[in-house]
């Protein structure tokens, strides 16, 4: 059966982990600090059930988030394959109601997570495969929750593909297509394809400074008080003190009446009579009329 033989063989690499962790910790993670993130091809040699070994030059695709915090959940994705040439292919034709499953294992390093040597598995969807055409396994998933900062190492390890049965299938009809592992000249590739994720500290706690007060208050202006001029503003009031004497209200009464009429003042001095001269107007009115008469007489006698 696949499973037990896959167990016994992560059982075996158990025994290696304290002397891998321990590398990691004195030595090994600034050695992954220089690797790239990039697909990088890892020699693996690869048996099938039948005991025939081929050696395959695997492509290693692993993925990862960008600078994820302390206490984040991280996803990392494996993706196994393609092969270069010779190409993992299946030896015979596989029913439309198998799938192809893998189990892996990875080597997890570095301070923010244990190190470990993690079974990883998924299951792909049911499809008939033709004989001699090529293998994809399922990508798997890897997750961790790292607990401070650090960078996280994420190294390829052996891996096994089978043939996983749907629902409803008989027990122990599991087949196994290939067990791989790394080859013993192809560490160095191994490590090349590590995947590196950097935890760095979160946004929100990187403030270290002063904290700069907030105005919670829902009036956000400042209020400036205006002086008031109170001199101007406020009239003086003045006060004055009079002091009264009091006088007798009667009257003495007039002891002697004087003669004469009242004292009106004096006038200029009086002129001509006016009758004087209105007769005389009249006189020289009266002597112009006859002159006239007379004049008038002389000329008629002449003519």
């Amino acid at each position: 059966m696949l499973k037990p033989k896959t167990r016994g063989r992560v059982m075996a690499k158990t025994a290696a982990i304290a002397v891998v962790g321990a590398g990691v910790l004195f030595g090994a993670v600034p050695a992954l600090a220089s690797l790239v993130a990039v697909p990088k091809p890892v020699t693996y040699d690869c048996a099938t059930s039948a005991g025939a070994t081929t050696a395959y030059r695997i492509q290693m695709d692993l993925t990862g988030p960008a600078n994820p915090a302390p206490s984040s959940t991280i996803v990392a994705t494996w993706k196994i394959g393609p092969s270069a040439s010779p190409g993992m292919t299946a030896a015979s034709a596989i029913p439309s109601g198998e799938r192809i499953a893998v189990e892996a294992d990875v080597l997890v390093t570095g301070s923010p997570v244990p190190s470990e040597l993690r079974s990883v598995g998924a299951t792909g969807t049911a499809s008939a495969i033709a004989a001699g055409s090529t293998i994809q396994p399922p990508n798997v998933l890897i997750t961790m929750t790292p607990t401070a900062t650090g960078v996280i190492g994420i190294q390829p390890d052996g891996f096994t593909l089978y043939l996983a049965p749907t629902a409803g299938a008989p027990a122990g009809t599991e087949g196994e297509l290939l067990t791989c592992t790394v080859a013993t000249t192809a560490s160095a590739e191994a490590s090349a394809a590590a995947l590196l994720i950097t935890v760095k500290p979160s946004t929100a706690n990187t403030n270290t400074g002063t904290p700069t007060p907030t105005n919670t208050s829902t009036n956000t202006g400042t209020p400036t008080p205006t002086p008031t001029n109170t001199r101007a503003s406020v009239k003086p009031t003045i006060t004055v003190y009079e002091t009264v004497t009091a006088s007798s209200t009667r009257t003495r009464q007039i002891e002697r009446t004087p003669g004469g009429g009242a004292a009106t003042g004096g006038g200029g001095d009086a002129g001509p009579d006016a009758r004087v001269i209105i007769l005389s107007g009249t006189l020289m009115v009266a002597g112009a009329a006859v002159g006239g008469m007379v004049l008038r007489r002389r000329t008629a006698a002449r003519g």
